[in-house]
This record gives C-alpha cells, sequence and structure tokens, in this order.
C-alpha cells in the first residue's frame, strides 16, 4: 500500500503532467491565431497598418523586434501598397 507522501508525489506528477498539456495547447492556439492574424495582414494594407501599429505600442523588448523583423519589412511593404 504506497504512503501518503507517494499519493502526493503521485498527484503531483499528475498536476505537472496536465499542467504541461496545458501550456502546449495555449501555445499552439497562439500559433494558429498568430498565423492567421498575418496571413490577413499580409493582404490587406489597413490590417497591415493596425498590425504595425500594434507591433509597435505593445512589443518594446529589442530581441523580440529582432525576431519579428521580417514580419515589420512584409508588413511595411504590405502597407504601402495601400497608400
Amino acid at each position: 500500500m504506497p504512503t501518503i507522501e507517494q499519493k502526493i508525489a503521485r498527484k503531483q506528477d499528475e498536476l505537472n503532467r496536465l499542467k504541461t498539456k496545458q501550456r502546449k495547447l495555449d501555445t499552439a492556439q497562439k500559433v494558429v491565431i498568430g498565423g492567421m492574424i498575418l496571413s490577413l495582414a499580409k493582404n490587406d494594407p489597413d490590417r497591415a497598418r493596425q498590425l504595425l501599429i500594434d507591433i509597435d505600442s505593445n512589443i518594446t523588448r529589442k530581441t523580440d523586434l529582432d525576431r519579428l523583423k521580417s514580419v515589420i519589412d512584409d508588413l511595411t511593404v504590405t502597407r504601402s501598397k495601400g497608400v
């Protein structure tokens, strides 16, 4: 018969597995929504303009901005096509 400590350890392991599963689902949802938003913005100058505004006002870390450089460049080109 398992001890109380063993039962607690099993439940904590189960909880950790569920938390990991939830984080993976959250990440997958963000990827899908982000892809959809980028796809829409790359085909619509008004959406591209708004997304650039949102990026400018919400993303402040240099590493994040560096990561998004090619996306920002693509959106800038799309935005300029609508002018």
